[in-house]
């Protein structure tokens, strides 16, 4: 027996080794999988931006390997999805919390009053184009405003809140900022998108330091946390991403992997919104492309939502 945690030991520190410093054991195994699985959540952020952002969501979902999204409620589009939710409720959503507003001519507001959070607004009266813009403008109390403001949304439009996390991360954008988004997670029971490593990519010795601390303090409130976190696939091109997200199945490592994805389907206005119209398509072909539901099953990878992942964290406590 003591042979055999040694060589688990020794794996997950060649582990570490390869893709950053991984705890021991994983979050994956605190939730009762195997020291060798790994699991992966695929989540499609953007839903609500517009229709054919939720095009791209509504079809890796029904024909492809996505079983999650998430939302951003301040946006035009939110009741298509939220619709489809009334008619689908087995669907993981969560909310993609917004505090940017990044499109030149398609833009929106806050939830909360500019008398209440004036720190939100730009000259224009919409949300700030980028985090830099709402970390110098805006308050830790002006952040929260809109979180709650968001989730309050969710809630009375009966959304059932699978998990949130934060659009261009912005919530990461300053500590004070961080902390206020850990907080409510913490008083909602809602999860959160939180991992200490990087897949394709590393943080900062603070940022990691942060996120180690940030994690426990998740677990020990009863909410899961991810072991690993892929963030790199916006800026793939299109033609490429279907064998760069088989590669990344390949090469996952033992845990759970959250996999960012912004699948959209080309409507006749999409490129009058953003440039980034090619490679959001690519990730939609990417995610309903058989061949990547084949390496999948190849590589005996585990695909789950962030509902089940909620629910097998429950299940350590039971």
């Amino acid at each position: 027996m003591k042979c055999c945690v040694l060589i688990t030991a020794l794996c997950a520190g060649l582990a570490g080794s390869m893709f950053g410093a991984a705890a021991e054991p994983t979050f994956a195994q605190r939730m009762g999988w195997g020291p060798e699985d790994r699991v992966v959540i695929f989540n499609n952020d953007d839903a609500g931006m517009s229709h054919g952002q939720n095009l791209g969501s509504i079809r890796s979902f029904e024909g492809g390997v996505l079983k999650s999204w998430t939302i951003m409620m301040p946006c035009s589009w939110v009741t298509e999805i939220r619709d489809y939710l009334e008619e689908n409720p087995d669907v993981c959503a969560g909310l993609h919390i917004t505090h940017t507003s990044e499109f030149g001519r398609y833009r929106w507001r806050p939830l909360v009053g500019r008398t209440v959070a004036p720190g939100l607004y730009d000259e224009d009266g919409y949300m700030w184009p980028s985090v830099a813009e709402v970390v110098e403008h805006a308050t830790a109390d002006e952040v929260e405003a809109e979180l709650r403001a968001q989730i309050q949304m969710a809630e009375d439009m009966g959304i059932d809140i699978t998990h949130y996390d934060t659009h261009m991360g912005t919530m990461n954008g300053s500590p004070e900022f961080f902390e206020r988004y850990v907080n409510v997670a913490i008083e909602k029971g809602i999860p959160i998108r939180v991992a200490v490593n990087r897949i394709e990519g590393d943080i900062s010795e603070e940022r990691r330091a942060r996120m180690e601390e940030t994690a426990e303090r998740l677990w020990d409130a009863g909410l899961p946390v991810l072991d690993y976190l892929h963030v790199s696939s916006y800026g793939w091109e299109k033609d490429e991403k279907l064998e760069r997200y088989i590669d990344l199945i390949r090469t996952l490592p033992p845990g759970v992997t959250e996999v960012i994805v912004h699948a959209a389907y080309p409507t006749e206005d999409f490129n009058r919104i953003t440039a980034s119209g090619p490679t959001r398509y690519g990730d939609l072909l990417a995610m309903t492309d058989p061949r990547l539901k084949e390496a999948i099953e190849e590589e005996g990878v585990i695909v789950i939502s962030w509902r089940e992942l909620h629910e097998a964290r429950k299940a350590v406590d039971e």
